[in-house]
């Protein structure tokens, strides 16, 4: 799997709603992991990735092992150059931004982006502003998924990276989520636990 580096094009974007976006990869493999964030379109919307799917283009034409015979996966690749061209990774992100003239505000845009709007993955001048504003919490938490879950601890662990003061970052993200998930204890200390690493 290539890894993708912060402020690459990465994908356009195929489906497009109000709370979500579907993007799909220039290339099969090459996506943002779970819990990045990205930049879509112009003015810029900012999404959380929630699932990565690899899977055929083609849905109608399910895929057939190939590898019996082979020692690893990259010989399949190799003896199968024709899977480049029919195999795709597609993934959903879930908004929880947009820029409001000189501003990244936390919340749902009056539109969502449009179709084959470019995709970025996000640099860590864009990630320390998430680690700032807390609001987007909520849009996440709303989701009630074990990858939304997992998809908050990533990015608040990749916010903290782009911090000094990484500790700081994390605890106030941890009061965040106690007031947020007050009512659901089991939740919060199950994400704090994934937060923590």
């Amino acid at each position: 799997m290539e890894e993708v580096q912060p402020g690459q094009r990465v994908a356009e974007v195929t489906a497009s709603q109000s709370q979500r976006v579907e993007a799909q990869c220039y290339e099969a493999h090459a996506t943002p992991p779970l819990g990045s964030l990205v930049r879509i379109g112009s003015p810029p919307v900012y999404a959380v990735v929630l699932d990565v799917r690899h899977e055929p283009l083609d849905p109608t034409r399910p895929l057939t092992p190939r590898g019996a015979d082979l020692e690893t996966e990259d010989e399949v690749y190799a003896a199968n150059p024709q899977l480049s061209a029919i195999l795709t990774t597609r993934f959903t992100a879930a908004i929880v931004g947009f820029r409001d003239g000189a501003s990244i505000r936390a919340g749902l845009p009056s539109l969502p982006p449009d179709l084959h709007s470019f995709v970025f993955l996000c640099d860590d001048a864009d990630l320390a502003v998430f680690g700032v504003d807390f609001g987007w919490l909520r849009l996440l938490l709303d989701e009630r998924s074990p990858a939304s879950d997992t998809a908050i601890a990533n990015l608040l662990r990749q916010a903290a990276n782009t911090r000094t003061d990484s500790r700081k970052l994390l605890l106030d993200a941890g009061k965040a989520l106690a007031t947020e998930l007050f009512g659901d204890p089991l939740r919060l200390r199950s994400l704090l636990r994934e937060v923590g690493g």
